[in-house]
């Protein structure tokens, strides 16, 4: 069985046909690279016709003169609220500015667990790809910009916008701003004092929701970043010091760490927060148990 669907994703790869998931809901959704007609056919024509249909594109083939040279990695989720909402809008528009869809590449993400907002074939690295729809904008290979999950003004607008060479900034800045600083610095001074606190006071008015930087830890996560990821969730932990969730999963990735001390620490203030909660107390037992483990593993010797 483990062959066969082997076989079929090698045979949907080279037909450039993405294959189907179903999620933990048992929902189907669509993963990898994706033609166009595949958002017609159920169950994703329903969300796709219904958003199409409700856009009325401003662009014209006018508008499209200044993306003749342009291509457009989209990167997206068929389970995601927002990807039904724009996806369909984008495709309008492009088709609105008399382009060739063979300018534009889909890719679907999964959403579930170690494979949380990844394509098939690791299509995500380099892209810093955290918030879907995500639209990459390129030119003879450069990205010249993008728009995150929604658009800044309105579809049309940030379209022309980018396509003018215009100011436009896309939504979660910080995000930006701490990928390139995990870019730019060897990993093992990401936790330095001086790495931690200029990092914190370009990004702490950047920051609006305690969800911005935990999203994009756990996608760092799921590409197997674990040190960056703590970077990331150790920030998110500044910013929100009172948040159970964010020390929670500060929690989290310090227990994959097997920083079990800290972790236990982080779990505990969660607790405090939010008392009672099954999955914080299900986390302390496990630790006690590891460090119980640890213990008697150091008497033995």
């Amino acid at each position: 069985m483990k062959l066969y669907f082997s076989l079929l994703f090698l045979f949907s790869s080279i037909l450039g046909i993405a294959q189907e998931f179903k999620n933990a809901d048992g929902d189907t959704h669509l993963w990898g690279t994706i033609q166009v007609d595949q958002f017609k056919k159920a169950p994703y024509a329903d969300w796709y016709f219904k958003h199409y249909d409700d856009h009325q594109s401003s662009l014209t083939v006018e508008d499209g003169t200044a993306f003749k040279d342009v291509t457009v990695k989209v990167f997206l989720g068929t389970w995601c609220g927002d990807t039904k909402y724009l996806l369909p809008r984008f495709i309008k528009n492009w088709e609105h500015l008399g382009l060739s869809m063979d300018q534009v590449e889909f890719i679907g993400l999964h959403n579930d667990g170690d494979l949380y907002k990844q394509g098939p074939n690791q299509e995500t690295n380099d892209y810093n790809i955290h918030r879907v729809p995500t639209f990459i904008f390129e030119k003879e290979g450069q990205e010249i910009n993008r728009i995150v999950e929604r658009a800044v003004f309105d579809l049309d607008t940030d379209m022309k916008k980018i396509a003018a060479n215009q100011a436009y900034h896309p939504r979660y800045r910080a995000v930006s701003i701490v990928n390139d600083i995990i870019n730019q610095q060897p990993v093992d001074s990401l936790f330095t004092k001086d790495v931690l606190n200029t990092t914190f006071a370009k990004i702490r008015r950047e920051v609006s929701t305690s969800s911005e930087l935990n999203t994009y830890g756990y996608v760092l996560s799921a590409q197997d970043k674990s040190i960056e990821a703590e970077f990331a969730f150790k920030l998110n932990r500044h910013l929100f010091p009172y948040n159970p969730n964010v020390r929670d999963s500060y929690g989290e990735i310090l227990l994959a760490n097997e920083k079990l001390e800290m972790a236990q620490a982080e779990y505990y203030e969660a607790l405090r927060l939010k008392q009672e909660d099954s999955h914080i107390i299900k986390q302390l037992v496990e630790i006690d148990k590891l460090l119980a483990e640890e213990a008697s593993e150091e008497e033995q010797e």
